[in-house]
Parts: C-alpha cells; structure tokens; sequence
C-alpha cells in the first residue's frame, strides 16, 4: 500500500517551525468561511470581529483571520482560486482543528431561471473537470456531495436574508477559459445548475477527512447565451448582501 510522503500536519508544523512558531499559536476555528474574494473576506472578518491569526502558507498573500469563542472559534480564510490551492489551504486548516466549512465564492450560472444575483447551493457535482479531486480515494464511485445539513440550513438562510436560492447538480473545471459552448448547452440541458472551479475538491477532501462542507456561490455571469457578466449589477450586490448574511449567521449558530 502506498501513502503520502507527508502529512498537512508535518507540512504545517514545519513551515511554522521555519517562522519560529508551534501549533500552539495557531488560531483556526471549528467553522470556517472560505472565500477566494480578499473584500469578501475583510468583510466577513469584520463583521465577526475576527483578528490575524498564524498563516498556514509561507506566502503572506492568503491569510486566516478568526475569532474565539465558547464552541470552539470562527475562522475567516482567503483563499487561492482554484482546487489546488484551495485543498491545501483547506487541508491545513483541517490539519488545524477545522471541522466545517462553507465556501462563499461566485459562479458562472447553467439555467435561465437563475440569473444573476442568485445564490446557489452545489449539491452533488456530476461533471468533475478539475485534477485535484482524483487523488482521494472515492471507493464508493459517487460524485461529491454537499453535507446535506448544511444545505438546508444555508438555504433557509440565504432565503431568510432575501436572497433568491437553489440548489442542485453541479459542475466545476479547471479550464476558467475553456468554458465551450457545447459542454455548456449539454451539461444545462442534463440540470446542472452553475460552474465554479473549487467545489468537486473541496466536497471529495471533506469527505475523505470527516469533515463537513458546503458552498454557496453568487451567479456572476450568465452562460446559457451569449455571455452575461453581472458584478456590477444591482441585483448581484444584493445577492452578496443576502449570501454574506446567511454566512455570517451560519458561522454564529
């Protein structure tokens, strides 16, 4: 049987031994909010008055912010875009103590009933184009899939918060811009809902370590005709408005 070389947790404990740090200076939480926005992520980290914690990179640009409490801390992480970079942050952060994550992020949307501005909840994602995801162990075969807790809690709030919601099939890639018509037409037409390019990994990796994870992702751009970018729509700030409190309350609860 073949294993890794190393460990999330050698390779933490190291880069934090080459800055003169230990495990007992990190700060990570039990629940996390992760996003690949650094003004999403100030702001959720202000909101929840979260403050610098140890980094689990050597590089500074992607940081954890948290705040501690009773049952066991909030963290705030800014990630890289992509499953790659996003895995092994999120792996240190399981490494870490990390138990729960939900992912607030943007997606490119498959269904004219959701048009910019709504908030999306991946449940299980059926087209896998991203590489990261193969390298854990899926004996079962089935695609990855959101805790489905997490889903019905997110929803209820995204909904409470007055945002517009769905959740269902989903797809996720590697090829940012290799988003081709064909596959779009033939993945909407079989009800996969929206695109990102870290979901499929991060639900894999959760359910590899035990941990439990769910994303909802802000339709940003309109795919299923000619191409429809809408942040600076007023209908996509209100969805970051509802998205961003549902977070918020998720984390508190």
């Amino acid at each position: 049987m073949s294993n890794p070389r190393f460990t999330p947790r050698q390779a933490v404990g190291n880069r934090l031994r080459a800055r003169g740090e230990s495990f007992d200076d990190m700060r990570v939480g039990k629940k996390v909010l992760l996003t690949w926005t650094e003004k999403w992520a100030e702001q959720l980290a202000d909101a929840l008055g979260a403050t610098p914690a140890p980094r689990t990179m050597f590089i500074d640009t992607f940081w954890i912010r948290t705040v501690d409490n009773d049952a066991g801390g909030i963290s705030v992480a800014f990630a890289p875009i992509g499953a790659p970079g996003t895995i092994m942050l999120m792996e240190d952060m399981i490494a870490c103590g990390a138990e729960s994550f939900v992912g607030v992020g943007a997606s490119g949307g498959l269904d004219a009933d959701h048009p910019v501005g709504d908030v999306l909840v991946p449940n299980a994602v059926q087209v896998i184009d991203e590489g990261t995801s193969a390298h854990y162990p899926n004996p079962s075969g089935t695609p990855p899939i959101a805790d489905q807790g997490m889903v019905s809690d997110l929803t209820t709030l995204i909904e409470k918060n007055g945002g517009r919601t769905a959740s269902g099939d989903w797809w996720t890639t590697d090829g940012f811009y290799r988003e081709m018509t064909d596959d779009i037409s033939r993945h909407a037409e079989a009800g996969v809902l929206g695109i990102d390019m870290e979901t499929s990994a991060m639900y894999r990796v959760a359910e590899y370590r035990g941990v439990s994870v769910c994303n909802m992702l802000i339709v940003s751009d309109e795919l299923w005709t000619d191409w429809n970018y809408g942040i600076d729509f007023s209908e996509f700030q209100t969805g970051v408005t509802a998205m961003q409190a549902a977070a918020i309350e998720w984390a508190k609860s």
